[in-house]
This record gives structure tokens, sequence and C-alpha cells, in this order.
């Protein structure tokens, strides 16, 4: 089975990327953004997957995301692993080659990891920022149920703020 996440250096992700910033109130002060609300983890789990699979289908089934599993320590990956379920361990081992990467960027050329990606994030596990560069957007983690959406443009902005509202969800 090919790897669904193909680890990438840093230079290739700043390369593509255009939308990244290191600090979110920077995020929040340089791009166009809107925030996507959930009540409870599995209302944000349902918004977020349909929502991240719809981008991805609309950028070309392709995204980046930051993943810095590799910078923990040995000690701090068993207590991530005691806060996963057994699945989402094996679909971690499966799809995330530790000993070739040590960086932390991957392209995402699959979208069937995004339900395990978006869980980590709503059950604050682990966070996972996914970053569309066809029309740009960059979804950040949770924060207390709220995932912050940042865009390049006003067009952008309303293209996904639709999106999201033709959902319905």
């Amino acid at each position: 089975m090919s790897e669904l996440l193909i680890p990438i250096s840093d230079f290739e992700f700043k390369n593509n990327v255009n939308i990244r910033f290191d600090n979110i109130l920077d995020g929040f002060n340089l791009f166009e953004n809107f925030t996507i609300d959930a009540s409870n983890i599995e209302d944000g789990e349902k918004i977020l997957i349909k929502f991240i699979e719809e981008v991805f289908e609309k950028n070309n089934s392709e995204a980046y995301i930051d993943f810095y599993i590799a910078k923990l320590s040995n000690e701090d990956r068993s207590r991530l692993a005691k806060l996963m379920p057994e699945e989402d361990i094996k679909t971690l081992k499966l799809h995330l080659n530790l000993k070739s990467h040590d960086g932390v960027f991957y392209l995402l050329k699959n979208k069937s990891l995004i339900p395990f990606l978006v869980r980590l994030n709503t059950r604050e596990v682990f966070f996972t920022t996914f970053y569309f560069t066809n029309t740009p957007i960059t979804i950040w983690g949770n924060y207390n149920l709220k995932f912050p959406c940042f865009v390049d443009s006003k067009e952008n902005l309303n293209f996904y703020s639709s999106l999201l509202k033709s959902l319905a969800l």
C-alpha cells in the first residue's frame, strides 16, 4: 500500500504554501478569516470532516499538513498512544513512516485520512493544520471547538463561506 501521507521537506512546504504563519494572532492580522464553531465534539467532527473533504476535492484532491509527531519524545508518543483509539493507532503506524522522516510536513493525496486527522483535532489528542493551495485556505486545529480558517482574498472568503453554508450541517 502506498503512503497516503507523503513526507516533504520544509523547503517544498514553504515553496508551495502561501498561507502559513507561526502564531495564530499573525494569521488573524494578516489574512481574511472565518471560524467554524462546533457545539460539541461529535458536531465538530461531522462539520469538519465534511468541510475538509469538500475543500480537498476542490483543491485537486491534495493538501499539505503539519504533523509534529516526529518531534515528540518517545515518552510523549507513548502518552499520545494511550489517548488514541486502537483504530487510530493502527492508522498512524500504517501511514506515517516516522523512522525515515523527522520533518513535520506531509502531502496528503487521499481523503481517506481526513476523518482520522480531524478526530485527532476535535478530541484534542494531537493538532494538525490543513493547507490547501489551489484555492488557498489554511484550516487550523481546535481552539475550544473553534476552527479558524484563513484565506488570501475576499473572493476566497466568500467562496469558502458559501461552501460551508451549502453543506447545511
